[in-house]
């Protein structure tokens, strides 16, 4: 997708309102708190049925110095570098405020074309201050609401005209290639300076996302995409997801709500652990999360590089993650460092295995020709004085793998028969690092 567009402007205009709004999915938190937005935000999106790439960003305060709006700062200035054009945001109910004279004065120093957008004019009257805005020098200026969805069609019908007919064609055109390269989604999940969003930063080779030993830096879902060895991944970096009873502020609880949401849109989830601090509380009840979605899984041990001055043992943490969780035997162990970039891509290669396998399908036969093998090994308990049968086994659905067996009284099937009955699948068919389902019927 060749043209690409960015959201430009102060907290709280409105930027991601609209980003979402032409995303066509909540893919940017919105809270009246400003500064939500953080990092840059990517997302196709479309209007008028013509594609492009958006990106959100944090909004700019000139007069902030902090070390994290120094980071948005930065970041926003990439979004610009990368964009063929600029949606500079104000607020129309705000009125012009000295923030917005040196953002745009910035902006004109640019060199792209620049779209003054005045936000928040859904009333006639909000129409008619907009002309304040012209002070800014812009040539266009559009009076839009976007929460409604009011004054799109002019933005975008000067947007669109102003584009070079080329460019349209081979956004279009690259837009068809790429509908037939399907992404793996990778929700990296863990509680707060785990280290996810470094983690993402070394696989993509640059600082794409805010990293601050300040917990709660990443506040969205981000998506990224990178491709390895002719595969598309969509890395998803979440929030950390702290404690419920650390959790105060509304933009807390949507955070950790985003980053629910993103284990949904997830085939695989990679859970981040902190080797500095062990296996923790939270660890546990995020480890959990991930288990009721029936998600796929890879644990990652991170910050490994730190081992040796800490005088860890891989085997022994290995132990401990198995003892503390059992509930996921069946995930793969890394042992990584997002620092130095070891073992990075060992977990992308092994994460493409665990999501094979969470589609995978076993043919019938062989599904029967394990029950028939489990049963001469182990058989059935006795059930109000009559052996519980099988009559057959399938596979009746995958993500995850689950499998259907018809017994004669499946309220005689005792959890410690289920669980043999899954290492047996487990043993015959390597779901590596998948959840598998089991579900008993009458035969009657």
């Amino acid at each position: 997708m060749n043209l690409t567009l960015s959201l430009i402007g102060r907290p709280n205009v409105g930027k991601s309102t609209l980003f979402n709004r032409l995303v066509g999915r909540r893919a940017s938190l919105v809270h009246d708190e400003p500064g939500l937005t953080r990092d840059r935000i990517y997302a196709d999106a479309s209007f008028d049925n013509r594609e492009f790439l958006l990106i959100d960003t944090g909004g700019i305060d000139p007069d902030n110095d902090e070390n994290i709006m120094r980071s948005i700062k930065n970041q926003a200035q990439i979004a610009i570098a990368e964009s063929d054009a600029i949606l500079f945001m104000v607020d129309g109910k705000a009125g012009l405020l000295p923030a917005d004279r040196e953002i745009a004065q910035q902006l004109r120093t640019t060199q792209k074309p620049v779209y003054l957008v005045v936000n928040k004019t859904e009333s006639d009257f909000g129409k008619a201050s907009a002309s304040e805005f012209y002070e800014l020098g812009f040539n266009h200026l559009f009076p839009i609401s976007a929460a409604h969805g009011q004054g799109l069609d002019d933005l975008f019908e000067v947007v669109y005209a102003d584009l070079p007919a080329e460019a349209l064609a081979e956004a279009g055109a690259l837009a068809q290639a790429e509908e037939g390269l399907e992404a793996l989604n990778l929700a990296i999940i863990g509680k707060p300076n785990a280290g996810k969003s470094s983690f993402v930063n070394k696989l993509l080779g640059e600082e794409r996302l805010l990293v601050s030993p300040e917990p709660g830096t990443t506040l969205d879902a981000v998506d990224e995409e990178i491709t390895y060895h002719g595969k598309v991944f969509r890395l998803i970096d979440t929030a950390g997801i702290r404690r419920k009873r650390s959790i105060f502020k509304d933009t807390e609880k949507m955070a950790v709500s985003a980053s629910l949401g993103a284990l949904d849109r997830a085939q695989v989830a990679l859970l981040l652990i902190d080797a500095t601090e062990g296996i923790t509380e939270q660890d546990l009840k995020i480890a959990s999360f991930v288990d009721k979605k029936s998600k796929a899984v890879v644990i990652v041990v991170n910050k490994w590089d730190l081992s040796r001055n800490l005088e860890l043992n891989a085997e022994k943490f290995a132990l401990h993650i198995r003892e503390k969780m059992p509930f996921l035997a069946y995930a793969p162990i890394l042992f990584a460092s997002a620092l130095t970039g070891r073992n990075l891509f060992d977990v992308l290669e092994v994460a493409l295995e665990v999501a094979e396998a969470y589609v995978k399908r076993v043919p019938t036969s062989q599904v029967n020709k394990m029950l028939e093998q489990a049963v001469a090994v182990h058989q059935p308990p006795i059930v109000q004085g009559r052996r519980l049968k099988f009559f057959y086994g399938t596979q009746v659905s995958v993500a995850p793998p689950t499998f259907l067996f018809s017994v004669n009284e499946k309220s005689g099937i005792h959890f410690s028969y289920e669980r043999f009955l899954m290492n047996r699948i487990r043993d015959a068919f390597e779901f590596k690092g998948s959840p598998i389902r089991l579900v008993f019927r009458d035969r009657s």
